[in-house]
């Protein structure tokens, strides 16, 4: 019996020793998966070494993975995108800037005695810029700079540096600077805009709410989108920018500007902020409106002095016109470049340089970013006959310019100037050389005849600025045009007084 008990106890113990070692075995083959080595199992010192306490006297122990879940050679197209679109920002971050304006905003105040003042009140902004010329000229949007002298630029390398503003074009948001003092600069190169195709890949660079270099990127949603307040349509992304973003690249692959980020789609006006969907302005009338503003100092608007109407299906019947898109010239400015080159009313304009007309502002959009004095080719549907006509492009603000005066000569010829003048009683002068040195513009105020219709209004010193929000440009300039104005309307003169800003209302003076 006693022989019986120690073979039941052997057996017992080797069974036991069997599932230690199988216990161990899977152990050891469950740590060795994890990349743990097999000495450090036995000894201890891998456990060891990645203790950590809890509490401050707990002894938990945990430990950690030592190798990712996949290899690179498990996701080399990832890692090679990976790779390029670091070294697509490095390579582009070094021409963005950050931009803060300081300006005055100018608002009117009623005074006890009813009198308008002009108040000062300083504004501060915020936006982003592109470098993109090696002399330093910096596109952004115009609302960025708007009313703002006071420009400094932030640059990659954290230097701040001044710049002035060379031209704007508000109606294409654009705004051209060019940052003071020496290069070298770093300029991004302009991509082609109208080759871009909805699905590429875009990258959005800025600094949103003054937070610094930024950059998300994205894909081109769609083209051509078309706002009310903008003469060019805009790409539409979804690349996510926010307020400071404005005037900042949107590039592509090759590290080309293919558009300037302008503005995001919110239904919250009052708090703005990123839902998904965002705008730029192509970069090829941004490129076109940078060339225009650095050869004229300004941007010259296409013109060519046609009212428009569209075409539906009523008018398509009356003139016998059943064409797909074109409009009809509904009339024409007088001595317009329109009407010289022989271009009629009811005449339907088909396409422009080639490209299909779709609608009116469609048509108004080329002709304004046509280069001025340049001939354009117009197809045009006349009385059941398509033809051809060649027209000359004229500048917008000349046209108009010239307009005013032809108006202003005419309505001069029909004022009693010298009645109007005797009510006004005032004596004037322009600026002394050694004035104008000192940065004085404007018309100075010698004296008020007691009898003058402006007793208590204008003051001996008064520095006149503007008249109707134009500048004074010398006393002649301003007495004829003041002489009109006060005629038939009620003028406003903008003027200095002391450190003073002061906004004068005239009433309209008719003898």
């Amino acid at each position: 019996m006693h022989n019986g008990l120690n073979s039941g106890l052997n057996k017992l113990l080797i069974l036991l020793a069997v599932f230690l070692s199988a216990f161990l075995a899977v152990v050891i083959v469950r740590k060795t998966q994890n990349g743990e080595k097999l000495i450090n199992i036995i000894r201890g010192s891998d456990r060891n070494s990645s203790t950590g306490s809890t509490g401050g006297t707990g002894n938990a122990s945990y430990t950690l993975r030592k190798k990712p879940s996949l290899d690179l050679k498990d996701v080399s197209v990832l890692a090679a995108m990976n790779k390029e679109s670091a070294a697509l920002v490095k390579a582009v971050v070094p021409s963005v800037v950050s931009i803060d304006t300081l300006g005055v905003r100018h608002e009117r105040r009623r005074d006890f005695w009813g009198r308008t003042r002009v108040q000062q009140r300083a504004v501060q902004g915020q936006g982003s810029g592109v470098i993109v010329t090696e002399e330093g000229h910096v596109i952004t949007n115009y609302h960025v700079i708007k009313g703002t002298p006071n420009i400094k630029l932030t640059m990659h390398d954290g230097k701040i540096r001044s710049a002035r503003i060379i031209g704007a074009d508000p109606t294409v948001d654009i705004a051209v600077l060019q940052i003071e003092g020496q290069g070298p600069f770093t300029p991004l190169k302009f991509g082609d805009s109208d080759k871009t195709e909805v699905g590429n890949i875009v990258y959005a660079i800025g600094s949103p709410f003054g937070l610094g270099e930024s950059v998300t990127d994205g894909k081109i949603s769609a083209k051509k989108r078309s706002f009310s307040d903008s003469q060019v349509d805009l790409l539409q992304m979804s690349a996510a920018i926010n307020p400071g973003n404005s005037g900042g690249p949107l590039v592509n692959i090759q590290g080309e500007v293919i558009g300037i980020n302008s503005r995001i789609y919110s239904n919250d006006k009052d708090n703005p902020g990123f839902q998904g969907i965002s705008f730029a302005i192509p970069s090829n009338a941004a490129l076109f409106t940078l060339k225009d503003i650095l050869s004229r100092g300004h941007h010259a608007r296409g013109f060519l002095g046609l009212a428009l109407d569209e075409m539906d299906s009523a008018k398509r019947r009356e003139f016998q016109y059943q064409q797909a898109g074109g409009v009809r010239i509904v009339s024409l400015a007088p001595d317009a470049p329109g009407i010289r080159s022989g271009l009629k009313k009811n005449d339907i304009i088909i396409s422009f340089n080639g490209q299909p007309v779709v609608n009116s502002r469609h048509l108004i959009a080329m002709i304004q970013q046509s280069k001025v004095d340049t001939n354009v080719s117009l197809e045009v549907w006349r009385e059941g006959q398509q033809q051809t006509i060649t027209a000359t492009i004229g500048d917008a603000e000349k046209f108009n310019q010239r307009i005013l005066k032809q108006e202003e000569d005419a309505m001069l010829k029909q004022v009693d100037t010298q009645a109007i003048l005797d009510a006004i009683k005032i004596k004037m002068r322009n600026p002394t050389p050694a004035e104008q040195s000192k940065g004085i513009q404007g018309l100075i105020i010698e004296k008020i005849l007691p009898e003058s219709q402006l007793q208590g209004k204008l003051f001996k010193g008064d520095l006149i600025r503007s008249l109707n929000g134009k500048p004074v440009k010398s006393k002649d300039d301003f007495i004829a045009r003041l002489a009109i104005s006060v005629s038939f309307q009620n003028t406003e003169i903008l003027l200095q007084r002391g450190k003073n800003t002061v906004q004068l209302t005239i009433a309209p003076m008719r003898k």
